[in-house]
């Protein structure tokens, strides 16, 4: 392609995987999330708030005016402690606790999306988790709808690593799907790193999801070296040693999501690359190295 890739895309990154110090320093995740907002080389990104007040005052008076398309996702919710699609009133409580504090940060910051995701799988009660599962997205999708934000539903492996209970494509589908005869501001955030794991294949993952896909997240995983720090969804960077995701799958991808539409001029959709840094290699470095790699693969195609 000799056009450049952001006259079809909107290029991004997802905060809190290439700051993983973030997760447990509320400090350093406000600066960092900060600095990232600034940059001139996205036009997008995903992030969550602090808990800690003063950082998260100081983050919101940053990002509250930020030119960016800004996406909230749950990346500090406990998923694998207290499922979303849990059978528990108590627990089903909580989280809409929770939720609807982060459902406020993300509307501080003018965030456009929501990622959500399902926790873990109930496999030997699996049709009434759905059922539960399905309620709290109507209401997510609900109170979303109120403050001009789209849920966006991510799809996990259900027996790898996360074992979540959404999940294969074609049941995240007809979720979406069922949440779209009650509310329009649903859609699916299609993360490729994924895929591999929930033993899907790209193009035919992507054109089913079709219309549906509102968010993507480019990544990598690791499936056949269970002995290796990387194994599961740990999101090491595209073309990582032993990953599933290099410049061959990754074309793939980019052609898929052009042939659909997802990718245009009309509508530029958003490519948001989700890494952890390189071993012993900075945040800077891994971008860098990720924007390259992606720049490459375009102008083959």
């Amino acid at each position: 392609m000799k056009e450049d890739i952001t006259q079809y895309a909107k290029l991004g990154l997802v905060h809190h995987m290439l700051f993983p110090k973030s997760i447990e320093d509320e400090t350093f995740h406000a600066d960092s999330l900060i600095e990232l907002s600034k940059r001139n080389d996205i036009e997008t990104f995903d992030c969550c708030l602090p808990y800690d007040k003063s950082n998260r005052n100081r983050v919101i008076e940053q990002l509250s005016n930020c030119s960016k398309e800004v996406c909230y996702a749950l990346h500090l919710f406990p998923s694998r402690k207290i499922s979303l699609c849990s059978l528990d009133k108590i627990e089903q409580s909580i989280t809409r606790l929770v939720v609807a504090d982060q459902i406020e940060a993300a509307s501080a910051i003018n965030a456009k999306g929501f990622v959500f995701v399902s926790g873990s799988d109930i496999p030997e009660n699996r049709d009434c988790a759905k059922t539960a599962f399905l309620d709290f997205t109507k209401w997510f999708a609900n109170e979303l709808r109120k403050k001009g934000i789209t849920a966006l539903l991510e799809p996990f492996d259900r027996t790898v690593d996360k074992k979540y209970l959404y999940g294969p494509i074609d049941e995240c589908i007809s979720l979406i799907d069922e949440v779209s005869l009650h509310y329009d501001n649903i859609g699916i955030e299609l993360d490729m790193a994924h895929l591999p794991l929930m033993g899907e294949d790209f193009e035919s993952s992507i054109r089913r999801c079709g219309h549906r896909i509102k968010r993507v997240h480019l990544g990598n995983c690791v499936k056949n070296d269970v002995n290796s720090i990387w194994y599961g969804d740990k999101h090491p960077p595209i073309c990582f040693e032993n990953g599933m995701i290099a410049e061959s799958e990754l074309r793939i991808i980019l052609e898929t999501l052009l042939d659909i539409d997802y990718l245009s001029k009309a509508n530029r959709g958003s490519l948001v690359m989700e890494m952890q840094p390189y071993p012993n290699k900075s945040a800077e470095y891994t971008i860098k190295r990720t924007m390259e790699i992606l720049n490459k693969v375009w102008e083959q195609i």
